[in-house]
């Protein structure tokens, strides 16, 4: 693994403790300023090691890479050739043509054998397509998708601006946020596009459009950033070109069978990020249909879990069920 001491890496460490990947103890890499920081896995303690172009590479398999883009660009090549297939969560590789962008429960196909680089998606992309896969064959023409993402989707320095916000501290601009997020919230991620579009919504569109293999896939929306410590949260609306007052009864159907995902359907009880942070599975709930041509829905996932560690090590894992 690189980059086992941030937030989204210290998941998958946790992770791999009852994963069929963590037979043995897993080798955890880093710059030299990581270098030498001791970790606790189990019960032993394992020490980060340097990660340089003298490392080794030939004892491993596969390699989790949490480090961000910068480094999946300088690496994951390097560990392809020293032939290791590489999960990368970071948003370096996921547009790449000659790169699968995976979710296991919607396109487990996408997973190439031998060596090779694997993108995990966008952590709203991931949640959004849990609730989406098994809703795709009622064919919907237009989704719109807001999202009401947590603070820890900006990593450990998120966490820390709303923990010093909220205990009277100073708004320090840009560290990461544009705006106050302690009892404030905003709709921009990312820079803003030509189109008014961020970078967050673009994601959305263009993975998606990637992972189901369908160009003309819309799906658009307003990601806000919401002072949540952990849990995304997105407000669903399918449209469709034909009524049909059978489809809701259709889709409870589909959902209640999907994987990874739980339909919750007493509507005075609907998912909440609070009682979801460290679950597994996607929450569905709210599912309805205002109109005979439309659907509606709300979903929540842990972002830092399905949304980024648990994605990429199913990922991991598939490959090496598929390799092994």
């Amino acid at each position: 693994m690189v980059g086992a001491t941030g937030v989204v890496g210290q998941e998958m460490l946790r992770l791999l403790e009852s994963s069929p990947l963590g037979d043995s103890a897993p080798r955890l890499l880093a710059s030299a300023r990581s270098a030498g920081t001791p970790i606790r896995w189990r019960d032993e303690e394992l020490t980060v090691e340097l990660l340089d172009h003298d490392t080794v590479l030939d004892d491993l398999d596969v390699a989790l890479m949490a480090a961000g883009s910068e480094t999946a660009r300088k690496w994951a090549p390097h560990f392809v050739a020293a032939g290791v297939a590489v999960v990368d969560n970071s948003s370096a590789y996921r547009l790449d043509d000659e790169v699968a962008l995976v979710v296991p429960e919607v396109n487990p196909e996408a997973v190439p054998r031998g060596p090779a680089i694997i993108a995990n998606p966008n952590c709203s992309t991931i949640i959004l397509l849990l609730a989406l896969k098994p809703l795709m064959h009622l064919a919907p023409s237009r989704v719109i998708a807001d999202t009401y993402q947590a603070v820890s989707g900006a990593g450990r320095a998120g966490l820390d601006a709303l923990d010093r916000e909220a205990k009277g501290g100073e708004f320090r601009i840009d560290d990461p946020f544009p705006f106050p997020i302690h009892g404030n919230l905003f709709p921009s991620i990312g820079e803003v596009g030509a189109d008014g579009v961020t970078v967050e919504e673009r994601k959305m569109l263009d993975e998606s459009r990637k992972i189901l293999g369908d160009d003309s896939f819309i799906v658009q929306g307003t990601c806000v950033r919401v002072p949540v410590a952990r849990c995304h949260s997105i407000a669903v609306t399918l449209l469709f070109q034909g009524e049909d007052p059978a489809r809701l009864s259709v889709a409870l159907d589909a959902l209640r069978q999907a994987p990874g995902l739980i339909l919750e359907e007493d509507p005075q009880a609907p998912p909440t990020p609070g009682r979801l942070s460290g679950v597994h599975e996607v929450s569905v709930g709210r599912v309805r249909a205002p109109s005979n041509d439309a659907l509606q829905l709300w979903v929540v996932g842990d972002q830092v879990l399905k949304g980024a560690a648990l994605n990429t090590v199913q990922i991991a894992e598939l490959w090496s069920a598929e390799n092994g």
